[in-house]
This record gives structure tokens, sequence and C-alpha cells, in this order.
């Protein structure tokens, strides 16, 4: 994994898209169950020629994040969506037991000013332990709860609801 800046992060997540390339990116939290370094990492993956880099920091990455998942997603991590909890996906389907628990924990959690996040793992995540799926992780600092919900396709519906959650945090415990 190579070291680099978070400018240099974005730069690349940029070419990548503009070359049709496969790639993601993660923020890893001190204290996640994927972070063995008690600094924040912003990882991107280019999957497509398997590389990652890496860029480590005191704070949240947040600014840097929020546009890799405008870019990679389409979501708007200003405002928390408001769509109904219970909201369908692009299916019809309503999201699953498993990913509403995470939104209200989410939301829960923000409400009493805990840090907590969450990953998505696409399915050639270095992270992904099955790579038939894409799998959405939430990880719950109080109670050291992990709830993974799995899905055939990108959980967009999901990310719509959850991420603007993360970016909305106004953390007073961490």
């Amino acid at each position: 994994m190579k070291k680099v800046t978070a400018k240099k992060i974005l730069k690349t997540a940029v070419k990548l898209r503009k070359d049709e390339k496969k790639w993601h990116f993660h923020i890893l939290t001190p204290g996640c169950t994927f972070n063995r370094d008690k600094r924040f990492a912003l990882i991107l993956e280019n999957t497509s020629d398997k590389e990652q880099f890496v860029h480590f920091s005191l704070k949240k990455p947040a600014k840097t994040g929020q546009k890799l998942v405008e870019m990679l997603h389409g979501v708007n991590t200003e405002t928390p969506s408001a769509l109904p909890r219970q909201a369908r996906d692009r299916s019809g389907l309503k999201l699953s037991p498993k990913t509403n628990q995470m939104i209200e924990r989410a939301i829960e959690l923000n409400n009493k000013g805990f840090a907590w996040h969450h990953h998505l793992l696409f399915p050639d995540c270095m992270f992904s332990k099955d790579s038939r799926y894409w799998t959405l992780i939430f990880e719950d600092p109080l109670n050291g709860e992990i709830i993974e919900d799995r899905f055939k396709n990108e959980p967009k519906e999901a990310l719509r609801q959850i991420e603007p959650l993360f970016y909305a945090q106004k953390n007073k415990f961490v």
C-alpha cells in the first residue's frame, strides 16, 4: 500500500473515474476492525490495477470523503435523507431489517453525540470475505456490536440514507 496525501487520493480517484477504472475508498477510524493504526486511514483501492493508496491523519478526512462518496455513489452527504426510514430501494423492496437497524442506531448515536462508522465492502474489496456480495458493515462503538448486511447489487438506497448520517456527526464522545 502506497502512502500518499489526501489530495493525491482525490486526484487519483478523479483520474480512475475518467479512465472508467474500478475503484472505491474507505475511511478507517482509530479502533476500526480493519485499522491497525491509531490514526484515521483514508484508503483508495484501484481494483482494476490492484493498487492501494493510503493517507493517515489525526482528524477524520471528512471533506475528502464527502467528495469521494459523491463521485463514487452519487450520494449527497450534506443533509440526511428526507426519505422515510422504511424506504424502498430501486427494486421496490423494503430495506432489510439489518440495514434499518444500522440506520436507526446511527441516528441514535448521532443524537447522543457518539462517533460511529460503517463500511461498504465492494465484492472485489481487499477487506471482503465473499466476492459474490456487496457487504454493508456498521461498527457500534458503545456496545462493540458489528452489524453486517449483504447485497447482490450495490445498496444505493442504504447508502443514500447512511452516508449523510455519517457526515452529519457532531461527536462529543469518540
